[in-house]
């Protein structure tokens, strides 16, 4: 799954893939633009590294809600247990580290 984020919001693509999340924009947004969109839709922030973003777990599922097959619950905890072995996510599980790419 991946979120793209625009000027005019965020967006989640292909929520059933559990396997692998990234987030990625293609216009020329400025880090402080990316988390102005990013709070605006309860999307998570970047991270100061630039590199990164801190994706809402809530936010996931709530973009992920009625377009995903029996079963993607029990994958995205897989996913999310993945996520804290690697240190991905935060403290309180409610949010979890996504590389962010510039798409050309």
């Amino acid at each position: 799954m991946y979120l793209t984020i625009a000027s005019d919001g965020v967006a989640l693509h292909q929520p059933e893939v559990t396997t692998d999340l990234y987030a990625s924009y293609r216009e020329r947004l400025t880090a402080d633009r990316l988390n102005a969109v990013l709070a605006d839709h309860d999307a998570g922030e970047l991270l100061v590294d630039g590199a990164h973003v801190m994706i809402p777990v809530a936010t996931l599922r709530r973009l992920a809600a009625g377009r995903v097959p029996d079963g993607w619950d029990a994958d995205f905890e897989g996913m999310l247990a993945y996520a804290r072995s690697k240190g991905w996510l935060s403290e309180d599980g409610t949010a979890v580290r996504a590389h962010l790419e510039r798409e050309r």
